[in-house]
Order: structure tokens, then C-alpha cells, then sequence
């Protein structure tokens, strides 16, 4: 509904009507009569669309609200299953590495190897020589019976993709 107040400005043109009527009458044509009555009529109109136009406006919002809420509530729970997956992934590799049986410095040099770090790069995280990196990357690749780095992300990784299908 819309406000009181602007429902009361009809009032005046209201009484302007009235006034005009009661000192001439329905006698003949009284073109300030009609103007009035015109004034007034197109003001309420106009009242009546500004009002509607406000009461859409209103609802497209609250649906607005409703979406967006829904929207944070579907990001929250993908992320929240994004994390969930990275978890069990994670635990599966390091599964995967105690079934190797890859010393803790041998797991840390593979999980940096799948995440696509350079051993120069891993020399630096680990504050070791590049040497001994190199050393630790063979030793992984032996005891996985992998020929590479290549083969080392793919074994983990190549499950996560999804099948190539030939049509």
C-alpha cells in the first residue's frame, strides 16, 4: 500500500472539485471543473502505478535476497565437498605411498613431484640440495616401478579424469 501521506495530496484537488462545483453548479460546461477532475483523476493514477511499480520492485528484491542466499548455501556445500575430496585424495596418495614404502622425505619430494614443482624448486622448499632431491625422485620412481615424473602424476591423477569416449 502506499503511503498515507501521498493519498492525502489527492485531497486538496479533491476539494478543489467540490469547491468549483458548489459555486457554479452543474450548470453548462466549467472547463476549471474538468481540469480539475482531470488533475486529480491522472494523480491517482499516477499514485496507483508509482505504488505498483514499488510493490514489484519489493518483490523482485526479497526474491533477489532468496537467491542469493540459496546461492551461498550451494557455494558453501561445493566448497565444503571440494575440500572433502582434496582430503581423500591426499590420505589416497599417501596410502599409496606407505604401500611403496617411501621414507617421510621421499613423501614430501612425491607430493611436490604430482603438484608439478621442479626439483630445483622443491630443493628450495625443502632448503636441501638439488642433488639429494634428484636422489629422493629416483628412489621413488624405483620403488613404484615409474619411469618418471610423468608417470608419477599420472598414476594418481589419471583416475580423476573423466573417460575419453570414441563415438
Amino acid at each position: 500500500m502506499p503511503p498515507k501521506f501521498l493519498f492525502l495530496l489527492a485531497v486538496f484537488p479533491a476539494y478543489q472539485i467540490w469547491d468549483i462545483w458548489q459555486l457554479h453548479g452543474a450548470v453548462g460546461v466549467n472547463y476549471h471543473l474538468l481540469a480539475e477532475t482531470a488533475a486529480t483523476v491522472v494523480f491517482l493514477w499516477i499514485l496507483t502505478v508509482v505504488w505498483r511499480e514499488r510493490r514489484r520492485t519489493a518483490r523482485e528484491l526479497a526474491e533477489l535476497k532468496t537467491s542469493r542466499l540459496a546461492g551461498e548455501r550451494a557455494a558453501q556445500e561445493r566448497d565444503a565437498t571440494a575440500r572433502q575430496s582434496t582430503r581423500d585424495f591426499l590420505k589416497q596418495m599417501q596410502v599409496q605411498f606407505e604401500a611403496w614404502r617411501l621414507t617421510p622425505a621421499e613423501k614430501e619430494v612425491a607430493l611436490l613431484l604430482v603438484k608439478g614443482l621442479s626439483l630445483e624448486a622443491i630443493a628450495g622448499l625443502r632448503e636441501s640440495g638439488a642433488k639429494t632431491v634428484r636422489q629422493h625422485a629416483a628412489n621413488i620412481y624405483a620403488k613404484a616401478k615409474l619411469e618418471g615424473r610423468h608417470q608419477l602424476a599420472a598414476y594418481f591423477l589419471e583416475d580423476l579424469m573423466a573417460p575419453v569416449t570414441v563415438d
